[in-house]
């Protein structure tokens, strides 16, 4: 007779309740979540806008708050910048709170959603760099990051808001489906190589904005739309990183 082992699943999840509450940096950053958004003059702060605030993926701020992980040195000091709470009191727990020095600094994060004459529409940031569709040199935009207004009802047929940025174009190398100066809306979830999807990719700090290929041998090319002067290359897994899948594009007629 087989052994029931679902007793030992129920004690194993227990055990893991135990340690995420029982997690000091768990509950020193939900504490500095609410504080701030009661600064702020807010009703709620999510994890999301917080990690907008201190500049950082939600992941970052949903693993802390689980108990999976902990307070890094370089997140503590970020903190402290963003919110007046004390790097060394983030990472121990001891001494003085806040640094009231800091806290004067505190800004609300942008809006990521207003309703208009019935309608909701939800904000989208436009990333600095211009993605390259052909040498694959690396340009900034000079200003600040704009932020553009979107349906909410369909980017949300696209996939997550929240990990949705634009970008624009910059080169010739994917005519005529991508053409210089189009921008192009991506998800910085979606960055599992697919064949035949257009992709952001990082390459030794340059971005590329490819069509993704697979070779039979398994290796990943990355090919230009314009194959009568770009030759596609084979890009090495190593020096590599998907930053995520194009969902949609626009520009001038």
């Amino acid at each position: 007779m087989r052994e029931d082992t679902s007793k030992y699943d129920v004690l194993s999840n227990q055990k893991m309740k135990r340690e995420e509450n029982n997690s000091p940096y768990a509950q020193r950053m939900k504490y500095v979540r609410k504080k701030t958004w009661i600064q702020l003059g807010m009703d709620y702060l999510s994890q999301v806008d917080f990690a907008k605030l201190l500049n950082v993926h939600p992941s970052v701020i949903s693993h802390i708050e689980a108990g999976h992980t902990r307070i890094q040195p370089r997140l503590a000091k970020t903190i402290e910048e963003k919110t007046g709470f004390s790097q060394a009191w983030m990472l121990t727990g001891e001494g003085r709170e806040r640094n009231d020095a800091q806290s004067e600094n505190v800004r609300p994060p942008p809006p990521r959603e207003a309703i208009i004459s019935g309608f909701s529409f939800s904000f989208v940031g436009k990333v600095k760099a211009l993605l390259s569709a052909g040498s694959g040199d690396l340009v900034y935009e000079e200003g600040h990051e704009d932020i553009y207004s979107f349906r909410s009802d369909w980017l949300r047929r696209k996939g997550n808001i929240a990990t949705m940025r634009l970008a624009q174009v910059s080169g010739d190398s994917m005519m005529p489906a991508l053409r210089d100066g189009d921008f192009v809306l991506f998800d910085t979830s979606k960055i599992e190589p697919l064949d035949g999807k257009i992709m952001v990719v990082s390459i030794e700090n340059h971005v590329f904005i490819k069509r993704i290929r697979f070779s039979a041998d398994g290796g990943i090319f990355l090919a230009s739309d314009n194959k009568d002067v770009y030759d596609r290359w084979r890009i090495n897994p190593e020096n590599s990183r998907f930053l995520g899948r194009v969902l949609w594009h626009c520009g001038d007629v």
